[in-house]
């Protein structure tokens, strides 16, 4: 028995240094590939932020978006509560950029149990122009993005563009452990899903769609009772018979996680929601978790004469692999020693994935929620 435990564990281990080199290939063949050809044209855009809450990267966030190198766009920013803390962030952003179009929309009003889609539709409906981005509210930009992401949206047969992105709060404990789990392992998972299989998925940090393909799949009613909105959004667009495009282009976040049992509760809402979606591939990552595999074989094979070897072998390619994944094609702002955390992130993502298989309940803000079949989701209580 302990002779086919230590033959599983090898296996698990050079699955997941292949799976390490393989994803830095794969991120290869998305970032260094040739850029878009400059816009002959500049469409006007809508920019759509749903808001909940007032985090303190919040007016940095949106101010980016306020300093975009593009001739004409709106930004149009919502909240579901008149009393929302995020009123005020906009009103100072409305002040302090007088020269751009943003607007404030205040709507009550929910079509479904996802309040961000009630307050997209709500902003949809109000959106001047024809191309509209989404992207949430912890996302910050650079002055080029438009004009990096609209141009592959201009193709006929492109319904949607979607984008990677990276994390880069250094503080608190629990917000930098968050980005180191976002940008050494569920990013590079996105390039390499890319190059295994038809893009049929979005992400929140970046949705860029055209209105009568959002109108094909019934605009954001159709959205209104999943949880993974992004997900779902790129399912339908492509499903209806457009390409959904991951461009080269890399956006960045800033968890806002101030505890540990805020982090595993964050995680564990992202865990189930994957493990709804894509339950296949979702199970296949029991793999790619090669540190976990290799403190069980220094912890239970330590006196054999390979294992151990081939574990550290492991250890060290995780942490050359995530730095370089981190600070070479993800550019992150990280400091460069807490890539030595990524051990730790691994191990608490190992057991959030655990964990996502022992319940089917997710807390979203002030709200519980069950998720049921397809992806849908019913508030308890």
């Amino acid at each position: 028995m302990a002779f086919f435990f230590s033959l599983l564990i090898a296996g698990l281990l050079l699955a997941a240094c292949a799976y390490y080199l393989f994803s830095l290939y794969a991120a290869w063949c998305l970032l260094h590939r040739a850029s878009s050809p400059p816009l002959e044209t500049t469409p006007p855009v809508s920019l759509l932020k749903p808001l909940k809450g007032a985090p303190p990267d919040l007016y940095a966030n949106l101010a980016t978006f306020c300093q975009l190198k593009y001739p004409v766009f709106q930004l149009l920013c919502g909240v579901k509560d008149p009393h929302d803390p995020a009123v005020t962030v906009v009103q100072r952003l409305q002040q302090d950029f007088p020269d751009r179009d943003i607007a404030l929309l205040v709507t009550p009003e929910v079509i479904g149990p996802n309040y961000k889609v009630s307050t997209l539709h709500h902003l949809f409906r109000a959106a001047k122009y024809d191309l509209c981005v989404i992207t949430d509210s912890d996302i910050r930009v650079e002055p080029h993005y438009l004009r990096a992401i609209i141009p592959p949206l201009l193709a006929a047969e492109v319904g949607l563009v979607t984008c990677p992105y990276r994390a880069s709060a250094s503080h608190p404990f629990p917000a930098l452990l968050e980005s180191l789990i976002i940008t050494t392992s569920f990013t590079p998972s996105i390039f390499v899903a890319r190059l295994l299989e038809p893009t049929t998925y979005a992400f929140g940090a970046t949705l860029a769609v055209k209105r009568h393909c959002l109108t094909a799949i019934g605009g954001f009613t159709a959205l209104a009772d999943y949880l993974a909105d992004d997900y779902y959004l790129g399912y339908l667009v492509a499903h209806s018979g457009y390409r959904v495009c991951i461009v080269p282009h890399v956006v960045e976040t800033r968890p806002d996680v101030g505890t540990l049992s805020g982090l595993l509760s964050h995680q564990l809402r992202w865990a189930r929601t994957q493990r709804t979606c894509r339950p296949a591939g979702y199970c296949g990552t029991f793999v790619t978790h090669g540190t976990v595999w290799a403190l069980c074989g220094l912890s239970f094979f330590w006196s054999t004469a390979v294992l151990p070897l081939l574990a550290v072998v492991t250890l060290w390619l995780r942490l050359v692999t995530a730095t370089v994944m981190g600070k070479v094609f993800l550019r992150s702002a990280l400091p460069l020693r807490s890539f030595l955390l990524v051990p730790i992130a691994d191990v608490i993502s190992f057991l959030v994935w655990c964990l996502s298989f022992c319940g089917n309940t997710v807390r979203w803000h002030e709200h519980t929620f069950r998720i049921v079949e397809n992806g849908k989701m019913v508030r308890i209580g």
